[in-house]
């Protein structure tokens, strides 16, 4: 998730042990469970190909997540803790307002954002209060981050996505959960659409 090694690239598993500094038995364990939820390839005798995602799972990966989202931020809207949603408004916000004047501070921030951003569509998910949401939802972050691995850097420098959050909170704040419901469905699909037109780019 760090960006050393590249989605369809072919690595070795001493690569990976070199990278992580993790022994040679942690990391075929590790590969293991990765090839089994689908996000790499293993090659006998060649290597591991980190896999690339489609843009045909792009489009599957938003429809569930708008099927399942969509009514989650409805209940929370209706049964949030104020001062949670506060604590989320000010953190958009830093977000919104950090520098980007250097390398180290850019990289810094797609990682901050990558972290607030889930963090987020995480707690609107806990209103459902479903185990089994939670477990889906897992794999599917692991995928979404092989998707973000894929784009240019430009794609993840700016701040559309927290403004658009910005909203959903305020809708939120407002108990308002028809208007944070089609907020976060219009989001879900500029989401979608950046991400296919980096993808098709």
């Amino acid at each position: 998730m760090q960006g050393v090694f590249r989605p369809g690239r072919l690595v070795t598993q001493r690569e990976i042990c070199d990278a992580t500094g993790s022994p040679i038995t942690a990391v075929r364990e590790a590969l293991k469970r990765l090839e089994g939820e689908g996000i790499v390839e293993l090659i006998a005798k060649k290597g591991v190909i980190l896999r690339e995602i489609t843009a045909d799972e792009v489009r599957e990966i938003y429809q569930l997540r708008k099927l399942v989202e969509v009514p989650a931020v409805r209940i929370y809207a209706l049964n949030h803790d104020p001062e949670e949603v506060a604590t989320l408004r000010r953190k958009t916000m830093e977000i919104i307002n950090a520098p980007m004047e250097t390398a180290e501070q850019r990289q810094a921030l797609v990682q901050q954002r990558t972290q607030l951003d889930w963090g987020l569509h995480q707690t609107f998910l806990r209103a459902l209060q479903s185990s089994l949401v939670d477990t889906i939802f897992r794999n599917l972050e692991t995928r979404q981050m092989l998707v973000r691995l894929q784009l240019p850097p430009r794609y993840l420098s700016h701040g559309e996505a927290f403004a658009e959050h910005h909203e959903i909170l305020d809708a939120i704040l407002e108990r308002a959960p028809d208007k944070a419901a089609q907020l976060l469905a219009d989001h879900l699909d500029t989401a979608k659409q950046r991400f296919l037109d980096a993808i098709e780019y």
